[in-house]
């Protein structure tokens, strides 16, 4: 599970590491062109896919790393109790929204038909806006594969803040010793 964990997790970062370097690249030449007073007709549509497709494999990066906005330190005051049953609803209502949100957005795609980008017509829609359903599966793979090591933090009482702080901690400890991080 946790060779599939660090596979996922180079993978998202190196999707959306293209995409943002992509996204850069069209932005910068697009500025020029203007600046040269030739604009291109297309950057804008394409630019805000990107940004879109940015949005949502970023989003399952953060998911996979549980780096998300939460109330860890409140849970982490509950009884243990408390805290398994707030972590055990949280994880059924995030993935069955991403559930939803993937069966609505693979029914979306069938909508489009054979409609295609209006400044690039050889791009079918469907292409452009499969962003949608990928990402949230891509999101419920990231919540199941680190659901184990976030149940593991929530028994031991350690919050985010706590693990990050640890991870330094390692880091500088490994370069201290001439080990690679």
């Amino acid at each position: 599970m946790k060779r599939l964990f660090l596979i996922v997790k180079n993978i998202l970062t190196i999707i959306a590491s293209t995409i943002l370097s992509i996204l850069t690249v069209i932005i910068i030449i697009s500025i020029f062109s203007r600046f040269m007073g030739i604009s291109l007709h297309w950057y804008d549509e394409v630019s805000a896919i990107l940004l879109a497709w940015l949005t949502f494999y970023g989003a399952a990066l953060c998911a996979l790393n549980r780096s998300h906005m939460g109330f860890g330190n409140l849970v982490a005051k509950m009884p243990l109790m408390w805290k398994k049953l707030a972590f055990i609803v949280s994880e059924t209502l995030i993935i069955a929204f991403f559930t939803i949100l993937a069966w609505a957005g693979f029914y979306l795609l069938s909508v489009f038909g054979d409609e295609t980008l209006t400044s690039l017509d050889f791009i079918p829609l469907a292409v452009a806006q499969s962003a949608l359903p990928i990402g949230c599966i891509l999101f419920i793979l990231a919540e199941i594969l680190s659901m184990s090591n976030a149940w593991k933090s929530l028994l031991q009482g350690k919050t985010m803040d706590d693990e990050e702080i640890e991870q330094a901690i390692r880091n500088n400890m490994q370069t201290a010793s001439g080990e690679k991080p």
